[in-house]
């Protein structure tokens, strides 16, 4: 059968909007959702930007902690060894 011969209502029913078939925007739809879902991942899952950027803050934080401890540790350092020469020898 041709298409020629097809009645045009069965044409049309092929055809959903701006002439495109059904099965190509059903595709589409799910190409979209499953890109968004992807992105989403990305974003906000386990191994996420949001993790990343959590982890260099930290990781900040934590290096100028151990500044802070470093300079504190050789105050200490230098405050006693100078009251062990104080200390008389045994």
């Amino acid at each position: 059968m041709d298409r020629v011969d097809l009645p045009e209502e069965s044409i049309k029913a092929q055809y959903a909007l701006f002439g495109l078939p059904l099965w190509r925007i059903f595709l589409a739809i799910a190409a979209v959702v499953a890109l968004g879902i992807y992105v989403g991942i990305l974003l906000f899952g386990p191994n996420s930007l949001t993790v990343l950027l959590g982890l260099e803050e930290q990781r900040s934080i934590y290096e100028s902690r151990i500044k802070s401890l470093k300079a504190k540790n050789a105050a200490l350092q230098k405050e006693y060894f100078e009251l062990k020469q104080l200390e008389p020898e045994q």
